[in-house]
């Protein structure tokens, strides 16, 4: 049954060519529909073999407990996007095979169908990246992005030469760790291009500032937080850590330069694209941290990269409708501003309070006083923009006032204040996603009851 997550969107994205225009009433059901199976009918663990090919030489789907609170994210995500956002009519049939590809990318078994899945993501993602005639900024990401493609297929290929097979959990079984720092760093500076840390990731800001109620939404995300689980799948449940010293003082790196950057910047899209970097950055440095086995901070890592994506899927949408223009004739939307812009800095009472305070305590518990420090100083740096911010939306120039007057449409509205609420909820109930990072951190530690569930079909 967990096939039909791929199966269901792919199908109706093809139904739908013909006429795009049903893509836009069709896209929230079908999401609706796998947020429905999700929660009321599958659970983990559950296994597919696609074409009854035992599972070490053919396609595997799995749902476990790790990719399964991703997929929530992700799909919940997704269905705000088909409520909120305005677009054309054939961008609905490319959020369908997105859907489709996201779901399999969290789904898959194998080292070739993530990198499948991976390129259909792509290939959308240069498509919503031109939107608003963006082609420079979608041509910059088309490169980095042909790049970070190659040398993942190249890591790919080097596993099956090195290993004799694609699923993953018997190449991590097979693979020696000689081999494993070979394709791993491949595959390493492939997803780190994605996950827009910086230098890798300068692409980003081009691509996140175009005005499209779409392109940061589904890139930030749900690319993202596919991404991140990509990484935390291959190389804390399957492989050994490739290079994570490197990886974590690049991201401390990025974190730093990237919020400096937001400071500086005079348009709110660039503010929220170097925003949205240094939060990126900022789980990738503690996933590298916790790297070697720390359950704690890996799980704080979760925590922080769901309020990332939410607290950034409300500011990009009141971007994209709204420009700058203020919150003088829009107040649901200054009010969801506010809230996220403060559960981003970690003010009490909200997610990213617990987000912040919960991976400081697990650094600090791990003799890691590094990132905390970098991550302490950013804050300050995040508070001092974005409160700024605050103020000049909520008090514009008298000259501003004239301008022609925007406002957010009613879904827009009701999705961007219920995920405002949420993240005041989740302020005061903190166990209701953290007893889903929790256990998939637990679980990506576990290599050994991975394998058993992957090929439990035999190899």
């Amino acid at each position: 049954m967990i096939a039909l997550l791929v199966a269901a969107p792919l199908a109706f994205a093809f139904a739908t060519i013909a006429f795009p225009k049903l893509s836009k009433y069709i896209l929230p059901l079908v999401v609706l529909f796998n947020l429905a199976l999700l929660i009321g009918f599958v659970h983990p663990v559950q296994v597919v073999e696609i074409g009854k090919w035992p599972a070490a030489y053919g396609i595997v789907l799995l749902l476990d407990n790790v990719n399964y609170p991703f997929l929530l994210l992700v799909n919940l995500v997704l269905l705000a996007l088909s409520i909120s956002a305005t677009y054309e009519d054939k961008i609905g049939v490319l959020l369908l095979v997105l859907t489709a590809a996201l779901n399999g990318l969290l789904l898959t078994g194998d080292f070739f169908n993530s990198f499948v899945f991976l390129e259909i993501i792509a290939a959308v993602a240069y498509v919503l990246a031109a939107q608003n005639r963006n082609s420079y900024a979608a041509f910059k990401y088309l490169i980095f992005g042909s790049v970070a493609g190659v040398l993942y297929l190249i890591g790919v290929v080097s596993m099956y030469v090195y290993a004799g097979t694609l699923n993953m959990g018997y190449a991590g079984f097979i693979a020696t760790p000689e081999y494993v720092q070979i394709a791993g760093v491949m595959i390493l500076i492939a997803l780190l291009v994605e996950l827009k840390i910086l230098p890798l990731g300068l692409w980003a800001p081009d691509v996140y500032s175009n005005g499209s109620t779409v392109t940061p939404l589904a890139l930030g995300s749900t690319v993202t937080v596919a991404i991140f689980y990509l990484f935390s799948r291959i190389f804390f449940n399957v492989l050994e850590p490739v290079k994570p010293m490197p990886v974590y003082i690049l991201s401390l790196i990025s974190i730093v330069v990237s919020q400096l950057a937001a400071m500086k910047q005079k348009t709110l899209g660039r503010a929220l694209a170097y925003a949205s970097i240094a939060g990126a950055s900022t789980v990738m440095a503690a996933l590298s941290s916790g790297s070697l086995g720390s359950e704690a901070i890996v799980s704080a890592a979760y925590l922080y990269l769901f309020n990332e994506a939410i607290s950034m899927f409300i500011l990009f949408t009141i971007y994209g409708y709204l420009n700058q223009k203020g919150f003088k004739s829009n107040s649901a939307a200054g009010i969801a501003f506010s809230l996220a812009t403060i559960s981003l800095i970690g003010f009490p009472l909200t997610a990213g309070f617990w987000a912040k305070i919960t991976l400081l305590t697990a650094l600090f518990k791990a003799g890691d006083f590094i990132l905390p420090a970098v991550l302490l100083a950013a804050t300050v740096i995040e508070a001092g923009y974005l409160i700024k911010w605050n103020v000049d939306l909520w008090y514009p120039k008298e000259e501003n006032e004239e301008e022609e007057e925007l406002y957010l449409p009613f879904g827009a509205q009701v999705v961007i204040l219920l995920f405002a609420l949420s993240l005041v909820v989740i302020g005061f109930m903190p166990d209701l996603v953290m007893s889903y990072t929790d256990k998939a951190a637990s679980y990506v530690f576990d290599f050994r009851t991975y394998f058993d569930t992957l090929l439990k079909g035999g190899m």
